[in-house]
C-alpha cells in the first residue's frame, strides 16, 4: 500500500506542476504552438533519465521513493518521460525492432486514435 500512496502523492504533485509550468511557458512565449507542452515533455524526458541514472543506479533509493519520483511525480508531470525512458531501454537492450514498433505505434496509432476519439466525440 505504501507504493500506491507514494505514486498517488507524486502523481498529483507532478500533474499540478505540469499544468502551471505549461501555462507559464505558453503565456510567456505568446505563440500559436504548444510550446508549453513541448517544454514540459522535453524537461520530463531529461528528468526521468537523470532520476533513473543518478537516484536509482547510483544512490539505490527505496522502492517507495523511486515510485514517488519516477512513476508518480514524473509520470504525472508527463507520460512522455515514461515513453522516452522505455524507448531508450529497448534501444540499450538491442531491441531495435521492438523500439521501432513502440515509437511508431505510440505516435502513429496514438494520433489516429486521438482523431477517432475526437470524431466520435463530435458524433455523440
Amino acid at each position: 500500500m505504501g507504493l500506491i500512496i507514494a505514486i498517488a502523492l507524486g502523481g498529483s504533485a507532478g500533474s499540478i506542476l505540469r499544468f502551471f509550468l505549461s501555462k507559464v511557458v505558453q503565456t510567456r512565449a505568446g505563440i500559436e504552438f504548444p510550446i508549453g507542452t513541448l517544454a514540459v515533455n522535453i524537461l520530463g524526458a531529461f528528468l526521468i533519465g537523470f532520476a533513473f541514472s543518478y537516484l536509482v543506479e547510483r544512490m539505490a533509493i527505496s522502492p517507495e521513493v523511486r515510485a514517488f519520483i519516477i512513476t508518480g511525480f514524473l509520470g504525472g508531470f508527463t507520460t512522455f518521460s515514461t515513453f522516452s525512458y522505455e524507448s531508450l531501454n529497448l534501444l540499450m537492450d538491442g531491441e531495435t525492432t521492438k523500439f521501432l514498433g513502440y515509437v511508431l505505434g505510440t505516435n502513429v496509432i496514438g494520433i489516429i486514435m486521438t482523431l477517432l476519439g475526437y470524431n466520435l466525440g463530435r458524433l455523440v
